[in-house]
């Protein structure tokens, strides 16, 4: 192996259509998307008010294409794979929300459900795990 071998950093696939998840299961990729902030209901509304918001950290990367092509039961409802397992700092939310970004990791269409329970189960959304170089996308 040469230097400039040993040196070259070869990028993982590029992941911004929904029709690329099913292949790129399992696999590190640089998902290009928009980054939203997806706000928690904080209580039940009372009746003639509205519902309360708040912002616990949890972001999804938006990328083209309907979530049907990898969920036949999702509907025509937008493509979406979450940003990690933990919460994301607010600032960076503040920084990032509605803006296209590139932010690499190992994507998994159906993640592993953190509750058995059936009241508690709701249909897995795929999600990068370990997302590491989350940037702006120019």
């Amino acid at each position: 192996m040469t230097k400039t071998e040993a040196g070259r950093h070869e990028l993982p696939p590029r992941l911004d259509r929904a029709e690329q998840l099913r292949w790129l299961d399992g696999q590190r990729v640089r998902v290009v998307g928009t980054y939203l902030s997806v706000p928690s209901l904080k209580k039940m509304p009372r009746p003639g008010r509205p519902p309360e918001y708040v912002d616990l950290g949890e972001v999804v990367i938006q990328i083209e294409g309907s979530a049907a092509a990898y969920d036949p039961a999702a509907g025509d409802t937008p493509a979406r794979i979450g940003l990690g397992m933990a919460a994301r700092p607010s600032d960076e939310i503040v920084r990032l929300n509605d803006r296209r970004v590139c932010v690499e990791g190992r994507i998994v269409l159906r993640p592993e459900m953190a509750s058995t329970h059936r009241s508690a189960v709701r249909r897995p959304s795929p999600v990068l795990q370990d997302p590491t170089g989350l940037r702006l996308e120019e």
